[in-house]
């Protein structure tokens, strides 16, 4: 066993609670964006409104391929930060192309349901284990365990979610 794990809780409960309110939260938002405002520019040069709420739902489709990085590995690839911001803007762009804010919503509850599966499989053991993380995003970087990894969608979201609500009142 990882002595990282030795005496660490099962914070199941806490983050399926979390997830859900943020899941809440998402659709709360989705609902409150007018539908012209879906291909306005946002604060983000690189995105649009709708491709900003597309980019937030990146945090939960990414955890599972994370976690198995995390339980496998224990590394991340990392190449360098201008790489991954770039590729982040892309992927961004072509995977919200085309989609509508239904579209959207139903890929981040698709995207929810399976973190809440894949947290389920999480022992108590494994709460604990990680790796280190680039500094690419200030909110996982340095060394992230899983139980700080299955908070991350949350913080994701209300980075974004601030930006977004900015960008509405404007």
């Amino acid at each position: 066993m990882d002595d990282n794990n030795i005496g660490h809780t099962n914070p199941n409960d806490e983050i399926r609670a979390e997830l859900e309110a943020t899941r809440a939260s998402f659709h709360e938002l989705l609902l409150s964006i007018p539908e012209d405002y879906w291909n306005k520019p946002t604060s983000n040069p690189a995105w649009t409104v709708g491709e900003l709420v597309f980019h937030m739902t990146v945090a939960l489709r990414m955890l599972p391929e994370d976690v198995r990085l995390i339980r496998r590995l224990g590394w991340t690839p990392r190449p360098p930060a201008s790489l991954f911001n770039w590729l982040n803007e892309r992927l961004t762009r072509r995977g919200a192309r085309g989609l509508t804010p239904e579209e959207v919503g139903e890929k981040y509850d698709a995207a929810h349901d399976g973190v809440l599966r894949l947290m389920d499989t999480i022992r108590d053991d494994e709460w604990g284990k990680g790796m280190d993380y680039p500094d690419w995003d200030p909110l996982l970087s340095g060394h992230v365990t899983l139980e700080r990894l299955f908070h991350y969608p949350a913080q994701h979201f209300e980075s974004h979610a601030e930006q977004l609500r900015n960008n509405l009142d404007e």
